[in-house]
């Protein structure tokens, strides 16, 4: 159930609105009213007053036919395919019904399948729902259920924990009253009686006072009750008599406004000899309300609208007259219309998205530009000689390892042996500790001549001695050792003959 939902709950006394959204914990009531029908001067009056004084928008509408409109009939089907049933109930009805069946829209429930099928049908004038439909609509209200007033409240019933496999609905209204009895957890039979003909509401709104006066109301009123069920009791025998079984109710569940009046419970309980139990669908686990809707809940005139608001949408659950030409074709347009602004939705995402990479693209290249510049420039500077630069990065590296080769390697020797070892062993032969300046140093493929200055002709042959051990050398020779002009330092010069391999 998406979204918010609004129930209408309509009987012969009075229309009830309840607004149920959907939550993460479960289902809230965000809004209840409820008009009296001969108050307010009529049902279009009361759906006037109504809509003016509660907000009727919602995402789902759900709506009830009153008992009184429908016709029952309860049919054994020679199969169990429903989709079958759906086809040839209407000519099953077709001798029974008291209207032309052209002129009936026809739902029906499953009772009992085994090699055949048990089913309840149902059947409301199609005249009736054109003009139902066309008030409701009037007032923005275009339902996608039409129910039967007290089904949604089995429904919810049947959901609920410790509920007995057979029990007695009474949705006890002032004037009216919906029986529904289920069997073995499905609805079997729907009945609207009539209740006191509107005395029990004279009693309550406007009994005189007086000791004599309440005795003379008590009186009449369980009078009232006990006419009515006896009409329940008579209406279960005869049901019972057709069907060829058993029909004895482990509970009668009450709810309604007409069941307000005190002592109803106990009043049933001696009339129909079974227990007794007052609805209150409010306590529902999974329904939650604020405390400004708390203080005006009545559970007697709310809760039809409340079970009818949690009603589950899914097939064969209940009944539902859009059919044929009512069947709503509005939830194939809500769908289009959302996919149109999902898809609209989409489009301006996806047109933010291209814009983005349109923005990167457009720096990540001029970065792009820019670094390639940079590296052009660098390249130049560092070969000036190459005039033709097609890729400078791939260019400088062939040119790195060209000069890594010819500057590391040794021409004309073993190629293993590169300059920097040959440097390394002759720095690591001269102690740190030695005065000792190099000014000058040639490596050939044959020779290696050093030039420095030292501070003794003594520091000269200790680097001689250092160096003659080294592998990289077949001999060490003093090629020149003398004072500078200042006589304070010795200048020197070695020659070093680079051993072949």
């Amino acid at each position: 159930m998406p979204g918010k939902t609004l129930a209408l709950d309509i009987d012969s006394d009075s229309v009830t609105a309840v607004q149920v959204e959907e939550g993460l914990r479960g289902f809230y009531v965000t809004g209840c009213d409820r008009v009296r029908i001969e108050e307010a001067g009529g049902l279009d009056e009361a759906l006037k007053t109504l809509s003016e004084q509660a907000d009727l928008k919602a995402d789902r509408y759900i709506s009830t036919i009153p008992g009184e409109q429908v016709s029952y009939r309860n049919l054994q089907m020679p199969f169990t395919d429903t989709k079958k049933i759906r086809q040839t109930i209407a000519f099953e009805l077709e001798t029974m019904a008291p209207f032309p069946i052209e002129d009936l829209v026809v739902d029906f429930t499953i009772i009992d399948q085994s090699d055949q099928s048990e089913i309840l049908a149902a059947s409301v004038r199609r005249r009736y729902i054109s003009e139902y439909l066309t008030r409701l609509q009037g007032y923005g209200i275009d339902p996608d259920i039409l129910d039967i007033r007290g089904v949604p409240m089995v429904l919810w019933l049947l959901r609920q924990e410790g509920i007995p496999d057979n029990g007695l609905l009474l949705e006890i209204g002032l004037k009216t009253n919906t029986m529904v009895l289920y069997l073995k957890r499905r609805i079997g039979l729907i009945r609207t009686l009539p209740f006191s003909d509107g005395l029990i509401a004279e009693i309550m709104s406007d009994a005189p006072a007086g000791n004599h006066a309440e005795t003379q109301s008590a009186e009449h009123v369980e009078s009232c009750f006990s006419i009515f069920c006896t009409n329940v009791q008579n209406t279960l025998h005869t049901f019972g008599f057709q069907s060829k079984r058993e029909v004895r109710p482990e509970k009668a569940f009450i709810t309604g406004s007409g069941s307000i009046y005190p002592g109803t419970e106990s009043l049933l309980e001696r009339f129909l000899d079974i227990p007794v139990e007052r609805i209150n669908v409010i306590k529902d686990k999974r329904v939650h309300m604020g405390e400004d809707l708390a203080l005006r809940w009545d559970p007697g005139i709310m809760d039809s609208a409340l079970a009818l608001a949690l009603r589950d949408n899914k097939q064969g659950l209940g009944f539902n007259f859009r059919k044929d030409e009512f069947e709503i074709r509005k939830r194939y347009f809500r769908l289009k219309k959302e996919i149109r602004k999902a898809a609209v939705f989409l489009l301006v995402i996806l047109s933010l998205l291209i814009a983005d990479l349109g923005v990167d693209y457009y720096f990540l290249k001029k970065r792009h530009r820019m670094l390639d510049k940079q590296i052009t420039g660098i390249f130049r500077q560092t070969l000036p000689d190459v005039k033709r630069i097609v890729d400078p990065v791939h260019q400088m590296v062939v040119k790195i390892n060209e000069i890594k080769k010819s500057a590391l390697s040794l021409p004309g020797i073993s190629g293993d042996r590169k300059v920097l070892d040959l440097l390394r062993d002759i720095s690591l032969r001269v102690p740190g500790s030695l005065d000792v300046k190099v000014t000058r140093m040639v490596v050939d493929p044959e020779v290696v001549q050093v030039k420095g200055e030292t501070d003794t002709f003594n520091t000269v042959d200790i680097i001689k001695k250092g160096l003659e051990p080294s592998e990289y050398f077949s001999a060490v020779t003093i090629s020149s050792a003398n004072l500078d002009r200042s006589g304070k330092r010795v200048q020197f010069e070695i020659k070093l003959q680079r051993a072949k391999q």
